[in-house]
């Protein structure tokens, strides 16, 4: 069967379960459905749905990096009583988990492609073990409990260059960062530098009164910080999916490749949601810097200069 019409196959087998009430058996349908498509209309709802009702004990896997992590988290938090297994390429995943009070029964660590289909194949394997439900927007910052400040000047821009070990061709160029600050600093707008602090210091800039680095080797303090900001320009990365689950508007720029998984469930439905503008680059460097400047500076006086 095609892959396009595998998903709607899967998807309204567990709607006729669900409409008799045997949650138990379209548990697997919608499982089957969001491994050919995310976010496909409302299955991820009705997924978490039918987990809750069934009476069947199931292992539920939180697999991915963080900003996976962030998408699992509102089912999570609303659910720590279940069973979780953790498969990741994330160091600090037991740290992370263990912060949030969420106890795991197993971690599996890859840190590379073949590693992880090996063991996402072994685990698909097990009896009643299932990916868990994941949610586009957060109801309530899991991080912080302040409520973000009102929307005024001087407006705040969140910045993040960085990306995964694994996935380390997301990063934003050094030059492109350099020639942003340079265009925000001097128009009062207030920074938040997020990464690394390999990364903040390969960039070798200056301290400046409006700029803040958030450089913590706890991830949680660093995401926390995302909710001070009006705006979220980023890579690919954790930093734009948290902005983008607090519905922030973010400026997102990343390689132009061929990534269904990425655009899908990280990029597309935010797009739709309009609180996210994309810029797909070949190489950003030289004259396509220019480019991404450009388009980025559009974005936040669309967004901010409008408010």
């Amino acid at each position: 069967m095609n892959r396009h019409f595998k998903k709607y196959y899967f998807y309204f087998l567990a709607r006729i379960f669900d409409s008799v009430g045997l949650h138990q058996k379209s548990v697997p349908y919608y499982a089957e459905t969001i491994r050919f498509r995310s976010f496909f209309w409302d299955s991820q709802i009705r997924y978490a749905e039918a987990i809750v009702k069934s009476p069947k004990k199931i292992t539920l896997q939180i697999q991915g990096g963080i900003g996976d992590f962030l998408q699992f988290l509102p089912f999570i938090l609303k659910h720590k009583s279940y069973s979780y297994t953790v498969l990741t390429h994330f160091l600090y995943a037991e740290a992370f988990f263990k912060a949030l009070g969420i106890n795991v029964k197993k971690y599996y660590f890859y840190t590379n492609w073949e590693d992880y289909v090996e063991i996402r194949d072994r685990l698909q394997k097990l009896p009643d073990t299932y990916i868990c439900p994941r949610t586009l927007f957060f109801k309530t910052n899991p991080f912080i409990s302040t409520r973000k400040k009102a929307l005024k000047k001087p407006y705040v821009i969140g910045i993040h260059m960085g990306s995964s070990k694994l996935a380390a061709g997301k990063a934003l160029s050094p030059d492109f960062v350099l020639k942003l600050l340079a265009l925000l600093l001097p128009a009062q707008y207030k920074v938040i530098l997020f990464g690394t602090k390999n990364e903040l210091k390969s960039l070798h800039i200056k301290t400046d009164r409006r700029m803040r680095l958030a450089h913590d080797q706890n991830v949680i303090k660093n995401l926390s910080l995302v909710n001070q900001s009006d705006l979220m320009i980023a890579s690919d990365s954790v930093f734009k999916t948290m902005a983008s689950m607090l519905k922030i508007p973010s400026v997102v720029l990343h390689k132009d490749n061929k990534n269904s998984f990425r655009d899908r469930t990280f990029i597309e439905p935010y797009v739709k949601a309009q609180c996210m503008s994309v810029y797909k680059y070949k190489n950003l460097e030289g004259p396509e810097v220019d480019d991404a400047l450009a388009f980025t500076m559009k974005n936040i006086n669309a967004l901010l200069k409008a408010s």
